[in-house]
């Protein structure tokens, strides 16, 4: 990082938390509000619910909250985690593994592959991965490789969930999932890996998806 850009980290990693509150409090202002309207108009209406006002409360409120878990994720995952000092070398086999277990994934990664960061975040960052892996590609045919040559590198390769599946939208924190819901588990993942020198990339070829997670290994 140039010198002159060091200024600009520590300050955001500075405000990071205050920022993520400072935003999320007109949201939920709005939301208050939000649903004060909606007693307020049904108070007009003696009780009877219009069914499109309904739909756009429910499409606005949906928004609303859509904001405040991208400003957490973003101010939050961007910045080193609190009272957990400088990152150390984590297992990441193991966090691997484990989080695979508990997403219902099979997965075997031999020995131990150190990265260096936190270990909350590294798990995390697998956490959703797998979270988010699961949503977008099918069960049927899924299948997972990991491979180690200087670093981690885990493979998930499916079809695609959805009809209209495209895969520039996945990583974005603004993706809906193919159920209609707001999803950034990829997202945020992408953001942690990025945060400790790795990547998070997808790519397309013949129906078949495959999402990988890198992460640099260090000294065993």
């Amino acid at each position: 990082m140039d010198s002159w850009l060091e200024s600009f980290a520590q300050a955001n990693f500075l405000r990071s938390a205050d920022t993520a509150h400072d935003l999320k409090t007109p949201l939920n202002v709005a939301v208050l509000n939000l649903e004060l309207l909606r007693m307020r108009v049904r108070k007009l209406t003696h009780g009877q619910d219009d069914e499109k006002l309904a739909m756009y409360a429910s499409a606005i409120e949906t928004e609303l909250r859509r904001m405040a878990r991208i400003f957490d994720a973003f101010f939050v995952l961007a910045t080193p985690p609190k009272n957990e000092g400088e990152p150390t070398g984590v297992d990441v086999c193991a966090i691997c593994n484990d989080s695979a277990a508990r997403a219902g994934f099979v997965v075997r990664a031999e020995g131990r592959g150190l990265v260096h960061g936190h270990e909350t975040r590294i798990r995390q960052a697998f956490q959703l991965l797998f979270d988010g892996a699961s949503k977008v590609l099918r069960e049927e045919g899924r299948s997972v490789a990991v491979n180690r040559n200087r670093r981690f590198t885990l493979t998930i390769s499916g079809r695609p969930a959805a009809e209209d599946f495209e895969l520039t939208k996945i990583f974005k924190f603004y993706y809906t999932d193919p159920l209609g819901n707001p999803d950034l588990s990829l997202a945020a993942a992408r953001l942690i890996a990025e945060t400790y020198g790795g990547e998070l990339t997808g790519t397309e070829e013949a129906g078949r998806i495959s999402i990988g997670i890198s992460l640099p290994l260090g000294e065993e």
